[in-house]
């Protein structure tokens, strides 16, 4: 069976597209078979077919035309079915969620310690330090991070409170790190709120205000410009580093999911899939078996 061929061909004469339809599938389909290589597409599970979407999103391809073409994946798998040539329909969990609108932009370990690094002992800088550890520790939202209270800090146990979207409060592990950054920043604080009037928020400014999410977005461009980091860094690349990084080290999705407080765990499924497309990456740039066409002739 070519089920490619089957498939165009049901398409042209018995649901009677136009040819212009019938060639997107088709070129949709080569594309896909392409991407499987030796995987017949028959054969191909939903986590191919999840890489196959995000190497679409790298490519540059827009959102409304990745959409479309998972709405050709989920016509091809349907019809498979529907032959009994496919035990199981791998494209009918996928979706196309808001999150795959455009994929998130992470740091490096490199250069999350680039950005920590940038530090005069000077308050206001450890106090910014500060607030990149615990944005990339803990995984806030910025909002998150700016509501934050001197209450909401367990130092004993080892967590901070949370309260993310529709005030859903959830309790995260603080590092060693974190922990550290907040007990040299803290003294200062009490300072500088010594000489204001009293607030509770634990990130203030020098007028012991608490500081707003505009304040912090302007902290963390300005610190990865001063680590000389090229990328669009803001507070949620942090959060998209945390998790990332996370799963790359091998977390349990479920822990990452409750950390980062998302409320289906399918939002949180991207971050396998950045995982997944850099270590192909590094598998391409560094086997040596790979690189064997590259190394020059001696």
């Amino acid at each position: 069976m070519n089920a490619i061929a089957d498939f165009l061909a049901h398409l042209r004469f018995e649901r009677r597209f136009s040819e212009n339809t019938v060639q997107a599938y088709t070129d949709d389909l080569e594309n896909l078979a392409e991407f499987l290589g030796d995987t017949p597409v028959e054969k191909a599970t939903r986590e191919n077919l999840f890489d196959f979407i995000v190497s679409l999103h790298e490519h540059g391809l827009t959102s409304r035309t990745v959409a479309r073409k998972i709405s050709g994946l989920r016509g091809f798998y349907r019809y498979l079915e529907r032959l009994g040539a496919i035990d199981e329909n791998p494209a009918s969990l996928i979706e196309t969620p808001q999150y795959l609108k455009s994929l998130p932009e992470f740091l490096t370990y490199e250069e999350i310690e680039a950005m920590l690094s940038v530090d005069k002992d000077d308050w206001m800088d450890i106090r910014d330090t500060c607030i990149i550890e615990m944005l990339y520790s803990c995984g806030l939202r910025v909002s998150e991070l700016c509501g934050l209270t001197l209450g909401n800090l367990n130092f004993e146990r080892g967590f901070v409170l949370v309260f993310g979207k529709g005030s859903k409060e959830r309790l995260i592990p603080m590092g060693e790190r974190a922990m550290n950054e907040l007990k040299r920043y803290l003294p200062y604080r009490g300072i500088v709120c010594g000489a204001h009037k009293r607030i509770d928020r634990v990130f203030i400014s020098r007028n012991g205000k608490a500081l707003s999410r505009v304040t912090v977005w302007g902290i963390i461009k300005t610190r990865a410009l001063k680590a000389g980091i090229a990328k669009d860094v803001s507070p949620h690349t942090l959060r998209h580093s945390f998790a990332t990084h996370l799963v790359n080290s091998g977390a349990d999705l479920r822990s990452v999911q409750e950390m980062l407080g998302h409320s289906d765990i399918s939002t949180t499924q991207i971050y396998t899939h950045i995982t997944s497309s850099v270590m192909k990456k590094a598998h391409s740039n560094f086997h040596p078996l790979e690189n064997n066409d590259k190394k020059p002739a001696g």
